[in-house]
């Protein structure tokens, strides 16, 4: 028998869907040069699928992310990695009727590059490491 958290089982975490970490997956690298290194991912936003677009929830500029890094084995973090995201709309517009009005969609068009015309919100983000 499998077991498996729904992700949304707390009472705060389900009313803060954008802050909601998911899974957190820790594995060696596999690239050459790099078995040193360990790769982390970790996932968000539970329940945002591929064609739930073109509005994907964006990350919360308002919260702090941390992943924590206990290893030593004591219980205590020793590393957090620190996540802080920031939203920038580019205000895009469409003449309708004669006037201007903003687009509410994240893009207009198909994205590709990294700041396409087409991208109406950028989403950046800076990452701190705190060590203790």
């Amino acid at each position: 028998m499998a077991q498996a958290s729904s992700h949304r089982e707390a009472p705060f975490i389900s009313g803060q869907p954008k802050v909601d970490g998911t899974d957190l997956y820790m594995f060696r690298s596999y690239e050459p040069g790099r078995e040193g290194f360990v790769t982390i991912l970790a996932n968000y936003q539970p329940f945002q699928d591929p064609q739930g677009g073109p509005n994907f929830a964006m990350f919360n500029p308002d919260a702090l992310y941390e992943i924590n890094i206990d290893n030593t084995g004591d219980g205590v973090e020793d590393l957090t990695f620190q996540f802080r995201f920031k939203n920038t709309s580019k205000a895009t517009a469409l003449t309708v009727g004669g006037k201007q009005v903003k687009i509410p969609l994240i893009n207009s068009g198909p994205i590709s590059g990294v700041n396409p015309a087409s991208l109406n919100v950028r989403e950046t983000f800076t990452v701190d490491l705190v060590r203790g």
